[in-house]
């Protein structure tokens, strides 16, 4: 999966094969639309990259798919402006962890 932000929206991946001149499909998994462009992907090592132009919106899943000559890669992408991705959780500032202060637990047992 990929992450990327509302300002950052670089994508690397690993292809199928090396195409530069790509399609890109861009399909947001909550509303389920679609947007395609081309673009020329950068190779950089075994990896390439593209920076889609499509706005992406925060707290969305989408679904990629690159074509080149053939299909090139499909892979999830997650748009968070979180900026500290290594403590990356999606769940953030929605979870309370309960102290229990009494430690009176009572669990019933039949």
């Amino acid at each position: 999966m990929h992450i990327v932000t509302t300002t950052d929206k670089k994508i690397y991946f690993v292809p199928r094969a090396f195409d530069t001149s790509v399609s890109v499909k861009i399909t947001d998994e909550e509303t389920n639309t679609s947007s395609t462009e081309s673009l020329t992907a950068t190779q950089e090592a075994n990896y390439l990259h593209i920076t889609p132009t499509y706005t992406f919106e925060q707290d969305r899943y989408y679904s990629i798919r690159i074509t080149g000559t053939n299909e090139i890669y499909r892979g999830k992408v997650f748009c968070t402006n979180q900026t500290d991705l290594e403590k990356f959780s999606i769940n953030n500032g929605e979870f309370t962890h309960y102290e229990d202060t009494d430690n009176d637990n009572q669990y019933i047992y039949r």
